[in-house]
C-alpha cells in the first residue's frame, strides 16, 4: 500500500488531526512535538527515536504509542515499512478511557508491545484507515477501530511487563544508532552528547535553567554544545527547553486543577506572561482553552 503523499517536513509539520500515513520512515530535519497520540507499528525496518530525552527503539515487530507533546525526533532509522496513526488528545479525552489508562497514555514515556495480535489487526486495518481518514463521511468508522486499537495497545502494553522501560541506554559505538542503509548517519560522539544535554533539560527543566549548565552537563563549551544539539536535532537548545516546559505545562492543565500561575511556576517558565506566550503559541489557545477544550 502506497504511502500518503506526506514528505518529511509536513510529518514535522503536520497540525493536530486524525491522520494516517504508510511507507519507509520519513528523515526528520528537527525535532518536534503535536498535540495528538501517536501510534508508531514496524512491519519491516526500525524507528531510532529521541523522545523526552532517552533514546527510544522501535524495532521490527513491535508497537509504540506516546503523547507527542514530548519532543521527539528520528535520529537514524531503518528503511523499512511502517505505519503511524495520529489522534488528536481532544479526541481520546472525549472516550473517556478509564483513569489508569488515561494515566499511562499521558506520561513521559511510550507503550511499546510486541503483541502479534495488535500487529496483525492493525497490518489488516491501516490501509482501509488511509482511505476513510481522508472522507468525512467515513472517519468516523476509522476513527471507532482506532480507539479499539488505542485501548488494545494500552491493554498488550500494560500486560508485557509493566515493569519495563523502553528506552535504550545507548553506546553510541554500537549498532543500534550507527547508520544503515535508508538511515541518516549520526557521529557517535554527537549522539552520546546530545543525548546526555536533552537528558538533562527533561530532568531539570522545571527549574531555571541556562544553556552554561546544560554544556556543563554533557562536558562542553556553550557554543560547541549548542551547535552539536542543533546539527543532530534540528532544534537549538532554548527551543527544546520550551518543548519540554509546554509539554509539562499541557501536562498539568489536562490532569490537575491548579491555577495557571501555579502550573507556569511548577512547568518552569520565568513568568506567567512567558507561560501565556509559549503555550498559547503551541496550541494555537489560551491556557483555559486548551484546558477546556481536552476536559
Amino acid at each position: 500500500m502506497p504511502a500518503l503523499p506526506h514528505s518529511a517536513p509536513d510529518v514535522e509539520t503536520v497540525a493536530p488531526a486524525l491522520w494516517c500515513r504508510r511507507g519507509d520512515p520519513p528523515q526528520m530535519h528537527s525535532m518536534h512535538r503535536h498535540n495528538d497520540i501517536e501510534i508508531n507499528i514496524v512491519l519491516r525496518g526500525e524507528l531510532r527515536y529521541v523522545f523526552a530525552g532517552r533514546a527510544f527503539v522501535v524495532r521490527e515487530g513491535q508497537t509504540a504509542m506516546f503523547w507527542a507533546a514530548q519532543p521527539h525526533g528520528l535520529v537514524d532509522s531503518r528503511a523499512g515499512d511502517v505505519c503511524w496513526v495520529h489522534v488528536p488528545v481532544p479526541t481520546v479525552m472525549a472516550w473517556n478511557l478509564p483513569e489508569v489508562e488515561l494515566s499511562v497514555l499521558l506520561r513521559p514515556q511510550p507503550v511499546v508491545t510486541a503483541s502479534p495480535l495488535v500487529r496483525a489487526r492493525m497490518e489488516s486495518m491501516v490501509p482501509s484507515w488511509l482511505e476513510e481518514v481522508q472522507d468525512a463521511a467515513e472517519s468516523g468508522v476509522a476513527l471507532l477501530e482506532i480507539q479499539a486499537t488505542v485501548r488494545r495497545i494500552l491493554r498488550a502494553g500494560l500486560t508485557d511487563d509493566a515493569s519495563c522501560s523502553p528506552f535504550t541506554e545507548i553506546d553510541p559505538g554500537s549498532e543500534v544508532f550507527r547508520g544503515g542503509a535508508g538511515s541518516r548517519r549520526v557521529r557517535p560522539e554527537r549522539i552520546r552528547h546530545t543525548m546526555t544535554m536533552a537528558q538533562f533539560v527533561v530532568e531539570h527543566c522545571r527549574s531555571p535553567l541556562s544553556v552554561e549548565d546544560i554544556a556543563r552537563a554533557a562536558h562542553l563549551t556553550p557554543s560547541h554544545a549548542m551547535t552539536v544539539f542543533r546539527d543532530t536535532v534540528g532544534a537549538t537548545i532554548g527551543e527544546y527547553l520550551t518543548m519540554c516546559r509546554v509539554a509539562e505545562a499541557q501536562r498539568l492543565l489536562i490532569t490537575t486543577s491548579l491555577t495557571t500561575t501555579e502550573i507556569a511556576e511548577r512547568s518552569g517558565f520565568g513568568s506567567l506572561s512567558s507561560f501565556y506566550s509559549h503555550v498559547t503559541a503551541a496550541c494555537g489557545m489560551a491556557p483555559k482553552d486548551y484546558r477546556r477544550q481536552t476536559r
